[in-house]
């Protein structure tokens, strides 16, 4: 019997490999992490950022298709992701929320890329858009609104002839003095001379009060937000 000739063997592995198809190219598989991200609460007129991470992490190269927004348009993209993304790699984009008027807000950020089983990913973004803090009331304040009080007759001393301007002046004092003391430093020491002053404008009978008319409930309550400020505790 005649053997087969390397030839003839030769040419059949070549007719059986041509047969087998190649490997499919492993495809690339995108991880996108946060899912979703709440801003909190973000002032009106400031803003807050947040990174989502795109990873690559499996075969090919990711390709990053486009990043957009839909919803409230107080939400933005501030920096794109890598177009490119190699195996075991990462990328990010970044959203910017910036409040324009107060409320919750929401948003979806969706990417696109050529992950086939996933070709879409979306994020849910949420925020609330708050009021801007008012800034703390000073002593300057205080004594400012006094003087106006004074002048435009709304606040008046409280007492028996001569002594009820002698009351009024006093509880200035009072207020002048508390504003020398925070200046120093002296800050439980001006919680205490603050309390004295409020209690001669609170409008309770004991212990008497130094000023009368209709400023005096408002000249109280500065005097308790600035007690409120300070942080005292008495």
């Amino acid at each position: 019997m005649r053997r087969p000739s390397l030839i003839a063997i030769f040419s059949v592995v070549l007719i059986f490999m041509s047969g087998l198809s190649a490997p499919a190219p492993a495809e690339p598989i995108i991880e996108v992490v946060p899912l979703d991200h709440d801003f909190g609460a973000v002032q009106v007129g400031s803003s807050s950022t947040a990174m989502i991470t795109i990873s690559n992490v499996n075969g090919h190269v990711l390709e990053i298709i486009s990043v957009t927004l839909s919803g409230s348009a107080d939400f933005s993209i501030s920096m794109d992701p890598d177009p490119i993304v190699e195996s075991g790699m990462s990328t990010a984009v970044e959203v910017t929320f910036a409040p324009s008027a107060t409320g919750y807000v929401s948003a979806v950020l969706y990417i696109k890329s050529n992950d086939s089983g996933t070709p879409f990913v979306s994020v849910s973004l949420a925020a609330m858009g708050v009021g801007q803090e008012q800034p703390p009331v000073s002593v300057g304040d205080i004594l400012a609104f006094f003087d106006a009080s004074v002048a435009d007759e709304t606040l008046a001393g409280s007492g028996p002839g001569n002594s009820a301007n002698g009351r009024r002046n006093a509880l200035r004092n009072m207020i002048e003095a508390a504003g020398d003391l925070i200046d120093d430093g002296y800050i439980e020491e001006a919680c205490q001379q603050l309390m004295v002053a409020y209690e001669r404008c609170d409008s309770l009978p004991r212990p008497p009060e130094f000023v009368a008319g209709p400023a005096t409930s408002a000249l109280a309550t500065m005097i308790l937000d600035l007690i409120a400020g300070l942080g005292c505790t008495i």
